[in-house]
């Protein structure tokens, strides 16, 4: 009885926790601010499972080649990633990564 029931509890916490770290659900890629200080942010670009596929280390990242974005209130509204344009935009079911929101979801609208 009591292996029936701890393999149940490992089987609903693996389920849980693969769950909550989904981002971005129907897009390709998630962007979040995961660090820097006064000077130079961090920004993250993640897939769906929270991996980190791409980094930008900048202080301003709009001019850092990788994201194009819109004027103030500045916000990402693209991302160029191995070749490939994907459009961005905040998603209410963006999700989290390691406890940092993120901030718009992108993908490849076929352009």
């Amino acid at each position: 009885m009591f292996t029936k029931t701890f393999l149940s509890t490992i089987a609903v916490t693996t389920l849980l926790a693969s769950s909550a770290a989904a981002i971005c659900p129907g897009y390709n890629f998630g962007i979040t601010q995961t660090g820097g200080n006064a000077d130079v942010g961090v920004w993250g670009v993640l897939d769906d499972s929270c991996n980190v596929v791409y980094q930008v280390i900048a202080s301003n990242p709009c001019t850092a080649g990788v994201f194009d974005c819109s004027p103030a209130p500045v916000t990402f509204t693209a991302l160029h990633f191995d070749g490939v344009d994907y459009a961005c935009r905040p998603d209410a079911n963006a999700g989290s990564c390691n406890g940092d929101d993120i901030q718009v979801c992108c993908r490849n609208d076929g352009n």
